[in-house]
C-alpha cells in the first residue's frame, strides 16, 4: 500500500502528485490542496521547420583551355621556370610537364587548377564559350 508522503496515511484511492516548496510528491486527496497539482509530464510536441537549402549560383560547366599547351609552356617560361623546376612544384614527372606542353596530355581537372594555382594563369573555361567559339 502507498503512503502519503506528507501525513503518512495510507492511500486508499490513486495518489495525486504536487509540487510542494518544489519537491515533487506522492500525497492523498486531502493534502493534495497542500501543494501545486503536477500531471504527467505531456510529450512536447516538436513541429518540424522545413530546411531550406541556400541558393547556389549555377556555375557553368568548366573545360580545360584547347590552347592549355602554350598557355603552360609560356607561363612556365616567364616564371624562369624549367620542365623539372616546375614538375618539382606541383609534385609531378618533368616528363609530365612536357607531354602537356607538348599537348600529347590534357591534363584533367585537378591538375590543370593546379597549375593554375602554380603558374597563375587560367586554363580552364566556361563549356558555353567553347560551344560559342567553335560556330
Amino acid at each position: 500500500m502507498l503512503t502519503c508522503e506528507v501525513c503518512g496515511s495510507q492511500i486508499k484511492t490513486a495518489p495525486s502528485s504536487v509540487e510542494i516548496d518544489g519537491a515533487i510528491l506522492r500525497v492523498c486527496p486531502s493534502c493534495s490542496k497542500l501543494g501545486r497539482p503536477v500531471g504527467v509530464p505531456q510529450r512536447v510536441q516538436r513541429v518540424a521547420t522545413p530546411y531550406f537549402a541556400p541558393k547556389r549560383e549555377v556555375q557553368p560547366e568548366l573545360e580545360v583551355d584547347p590552347d592549355y599547351a602554350s598557355i603552360v609552356r609560356t607561363a612556365r617560361e616567364k616564371l624562369g621556370l624549367t620542365q623539372e623546376a616546375l614538375g618539382r612544384m606541383i609534385n609531378v614527372k618533368p616528363s609530365v610537364i612536357s607531354h602537356i606542353e607538348t599537348g600529347k596530355m590534357k591534363p584533367d581537372m585537378v591538375l590543370a587548377r593546379t597549375l593554375m594555382h602554380s603558374l597563375k594563369v587560367n586554363l580552364l573555361v566556361s563549356s558555353s564559350e567553347l560551344d560559342s567559339n567553335a560556330k
